[in-house]
């Protein structure tokens, strides 16, 4: 769950703002940016993906039914 906050956390507000800040060259290889953005979404997928984790959530947690 901590993995799927981080990551969802610094995707929604950060990555997007810092992208939206350097503009185009938010994209350029240069600057790291889209790397650090690249490998926070890497995060959302590896090792596990994120609904998997909230199927785990769902069904073990709030007690419904599998959904898979």
């Amino acid at each position: 769950m901590a993995k799927l906050l981080a990551a969802g956390c610094f995707l929604e507000e950060t990555a997007n703002a810092t992208i939206q800040t350097h503009g185009g060259f938010g994209f350029a290889e240069e600057y790291d940016v889209e790397r650090t953005f690249r490998e926070t979404r890497l995060y959302q997928v590896a090792p596990v993906s994120t609904n998997l984790i909230l199927a785990y959530i769902a069904e073990h947690v709030l007690g419904l039914p599998r959904s898979y």
